[in-house]
């Protein structure tokens, strides 16, 4: 069998994306596929649950916002605030800066990141050849 490259992939990858839906279709080609919303993109391509996907908005509407300040907006506790932030980091959608308070001590702010569509299109992309692969065996 030919590698993804050789079959231009976007015949299966839709294929992948089709649900029955009494033959309707929104497509010249015949498929009849759901435009996923931007929550189930956020779930399926970098495994976040509701709560992260909520934190994620509260900081991209609040750039350099605290975990305290996201908890409170949130009406969530900090603890669980701080998992989703993490979780966020490690998929490259937050970015955490220290900041040293004139108290002593410091603080985290977090801000979404600036290119967080470049982010997510490469994620897609390679969700979306991981499915390929999946289906498509050699």
């Amino acid at each position: 069998m030919s590698s993804r490259s050789d079959r231009g992939g976007s015949a299966t990858a839709d294929a992948l994306a089709t649900r029955g839906t009494g033959g309707r279709s929104d497509r010249d080609d015949g498929l009849a596929v759901e435009e996923p919303s931007r929550e189930e993109v956020l779930r399926t391509v970098f495994g976040l649950g509701g709560h992260d996907v909520r934190t994620y908005d509260a900081v991209a509407e609040s750039p350099g916002s605290t975990t305290r300040e996201l908890a409170d907006d949130l009406d969530r506790d900090r603890s669980n605030v701080n998992r989703s932030l993490n979780r966020l980091r490690e998929v490259g959608l937050v970015t955490r800066n220290r900041r040293l308070l004139d108290a002593g001590g410091h603080v985290y702010q977090y801000s979404a990141v600036g290119s967080s569509d470049d982010v997510v299109a490469r994620a897609v992309d390679r969700w979306r050849s991981a499915a390929l692969n999946a289906v498509v065996s050699e």
